[in-house]
């Protein structure tokens, strides 16, 4: 059996864990790691004004999200999951080169899995891509020194100035809990 650091794909996890970027193993996931490392990584490349994370960004679209769809809400926290492993790369150089995307999808396909979440629908996914957009506008508005090319503001009311990392961690990781508990009984 050879050594899975043989591997040029695989990447060492906040829990100690191996984890396979080009072959994601749902087995390898830890909703510990994913809040750990998204608390760790800052919005927009880290070009803010102070520093705001993916997890805090994540708890924000989950609450966008209908409070009655548990599964929505899920959806929404874990939409950027893949950033825990391959970081927050700016969406200019995802839609330049898909293969960005094409890692990331399959990273989240193994997150649904991990998570016992079915992958969600064309519609669902829309919502969540809607609530992220309504949050990306947010927040360049007010995290990024100029974020004037931010149309249709809304005022959601969030506050965005991030708590520590450790308690933004312990938000997410808290919040993907209860969502989890939240869910209906898999036949």
């Amino acid at each position: 059996m050879s050594d899975p650091w043989d591997r040029v794909g695989v990447v060492e996890t906040y829990t100690g864990g191996r984890f396979d970027l080009f072959d994601p193993d749902p087995d390898d996931i830890r909703l510990q790691d994913i809040a750990t490392a998204l608390a760790h990584t800052c919005r927009f490349g880290g070009h803010c004004q102070w520093f705001y994370s993916v997890a805090h960004h994540s708890i924000h679209v989950s609450r966008e999200l209908p409070s009655a769809d548990p599964r929505l809400q899920l959806l929404g926290l874990l939409h950027d999951a893949g950033e825990a492993y391959i970081g927050d790369i700016p969406r200019p150089l995802k839609a330049e080169y898909e293969q960005f995307d094409r890692v990331e999808e399959r990273i989240l396909e193994a997150v649904w899995t991990a998570v016992a979440l079915e992958p969600p629908s064309d519609g669902e996914w829309e919502r969540v891509m809607a609530a992220d957009d309504r949050l990306l506008a947010y927040e360049a508005d007010r995290v990024l020194e100029d974020g004037s090319w931010a149309e249709s503001v809304a005022d959601l009311g969030y506050d965005l100035q991030s708590d520590s990392i450790d308690a933004i961690r312990d938000r997410f990781l808290s919040r993907g809990e209860t969502l989890l508990n939240r869910l209906p009984e898999q036949p």
